[in-house]
């Protein structure tokens, strides 16, 4: 399990004053062969760690532990549907987000054979902003969650130029299949509400499920971190704010088109990056992107992956336990947690799914 210690200064924040390894895995399936370790995405349940990913037009899930290929779907019967990396695993079904002509939501339930047994047009169940359309943002780390005859899920209000709020906002949508009918879980952010647009960043969220089963979201222009129960109700707002972030950079007022911004401001600018929830401690991880300067003192243009980051630890009311200084670029910056311990995939060899296995021990000065 991850092990944390409380009793440590902030100031000790070095990685290796932190973290102990004490084991290295090779996800060297046959079937793992090409992909990458954003393509996939840890689901745990039962104690058991489920690996799914898409490969060949097909959704794979391999019991982590005993190795198993214990389900696959095959894609080849979406039609115009267009997979979009959200998923929810059933014993012998699927919902998948898809979308369709570009605009339009979907949830479809697939059964194994990749035949579409019942699906739901979110654009229709939904009401929305008459000035915005719903649209899905492909992110591996933000798999669906399915509670009691509902479906919860990632989607993004798409606004027109001109409109209030930030072009492209992330919201969570719920879906219930007893009554046939959708809405958006909360408010947004008020960072959100100001009109600026920070770059593609600002699509995205974390949201995890604790052990109280509430909501919990993190936004990565936004210090606080939202907790919502599973009705949708609010909370609370917690104030969780990185010592290495002092004010998020937006580009400009509304959307632009200028690509080259957009990609700067989401390799370069300070960020939060994935919320995670250890379910077996009942704490939380934060990661946090430092902001980093595009060009070298010899006007070169510094490598993004370069950039500094670090491991907001959160105790279950959301206080900051510690914030830890992770080593540069030495690690993919994303986590995953395991019943035994952190998993980080070491950087340097794109086509390895090797992980290494830490502990968080007691800072020692």
């Amino acid at each position: 399990m991850l092990m944390l210690a409380c009793g440590c200064e902030n100031k000790c924040n070095d990685f290796v004053d932190n973290f102990t390894i004490i084991d290295s895995l090779d996800m060297n399936y046959d079937v793992l062969s090409g992909i990458n370790f954003y393509q996939y995405h840890f689901d745990q349940r039962m104690k058991e760690d489920l690996l799914t990913f898409k490969k060949d037009n097909k959704i794979i899930l391999i019991n982590s532990n005993s190795r198993v290929v214990e389900f696959e779907i095959n894609l080849d019967n979406l039609g115009d549907f267009v997979y979009r990396d959200h998923l929810y695993l059933n014993k012998d079904s699927v919902f998948i987000c898809s979308i369709l002509n570009k605009s339009e939501m979907f949830i479809l339930l697939m059964k194994a054979d990749g035949e579409i047994y019942q699906q739901w047009n979110i654009n229709k169940l939904v009401k929305k902003n008459i000035a915005a359309y719903f649209y899905i943002d492909s992110r591996y780390a933000h798999p669906m969650t399915f509670i009691q005859n509902k479906l919860y899920f990632q989607a993004s209000y798409k606004f027109k130029p001109g409109a209030y709020i930030g072009s492209g906002v992330p919201i969570e949508m719920v879906l219930d299949l007893q009554c046939n009918s959708g809405h958006q879980i909360g408010e947004l952010p008020d960072e959100y509400q100001q009109g600026f647009f920070y770059g593609n960043q600002q699509w995205e969220y974390s949201r995890v499920i604790n052990n109280k089963g509430e909501l919990v979201f993190s936004f990565p222009i936004s210090h606080d971190i939202y907790v919502f129960s599973e009705s949708g109700q609010f909370i609370k707002a917690t104030r969780c704010k990185s010592h290495f972030i002092d004010k998020f950079k937006p580009i400009g007022k509304n959307f632009t088109n200028d690509l080259s911004s957009i990609m700067d401001a989401y390799n370069y600018n300070a960020q939060y990056s994935e919320l995670l929830y250890d379910r077996y401690n009942n704490q939380y991880l934060r990661i946090v992107l430092h902001n980093l300067g595009k060009f070298g003192e010899n006007g070169k243009i510094i490598d993004f992956n370069t950039r500094p980051w670090s491991v907001m630890v959160l105790d279950e009311n959301l206080q900051l336990i510690k914030e830890v200084l992770m080593p540069g670029n030495n690690f993919w910056k994303r986590l995953v947690i395991s019943d035994q311990a952190l998993m980080l995939k070491p950087t340097g060899n794109d086509d390895s799914n090797e992980i290494q296995v830490y502990k968080f021990q007691p800072c020692l000065h």
